[in-house]
């Protein structure tokens, strides 16, 4: 009885273990983020994480975009399902306000720069080796254009 225990609990060995695994990791891990990139409202530039804000193609709104997706839109996508941000600002708001960043109006880019570089509540701080300036500064291009009429 004990050997069929340790048997079901062992843990894969070798190589071919290890493959499987890293595959069943990616597959879990991209397929979210797949879904996010479809839903972008400007199409997703070809640029790296670091470098949208120092490009010199498209407007500040569009390289913006490109940063909220790599950085924000996992947890502040339009639509609180898997989006914890939305979810969370969703019920401070209560209706009163958008729950997607996206959608705000009232946002200024001192507020944006401040809570990209501070964290509040579960949010975290993101430090300049991560969202640079140039990006940041595309970010609260995006969260504060006008909104469409």
């Amino acid at each position: 009885m004990r050997d069929t225990l340790r048997a079901a609990y062992a843990r894969p060995r070798g190589p071919r273990a290890h493959r499987a695994v890293a595959l069943l990791a990616a597959a879990l891990c991209s397929a979210p983020l797949a879904t996010v990139a479809q839903d972008a409202p400007f199409p997703v530039a070809a640029w790296s994480r670091t470098e949208a804000g120092n490009e010199t193609r498209g407007s500040p709104a569009e390289r913006g975009a490109a940063v909220f997706n790599n950085w924000c839109s996992a947890c502040h996508s339009r639509g609180p399902a898997n989006a914890p941000g939305t979810t969370s600002l969703q019920f401070k708001y209560q209706g009163k306000l958008p729950a997607a960043l996206e959608d705000r109006t009232d946002l200024t880019v001192e507020q944006v720069k401040f809570y990209v570089r501070n964290g509040v509540a579960t949010m975290p701080h993101f430090r300049k080796t991560e969202v640079g300036d140039a990006d940041l500064d595309a970010l609260a291009a995006y969260l504060t254009r006008p909104a469409p009429r």
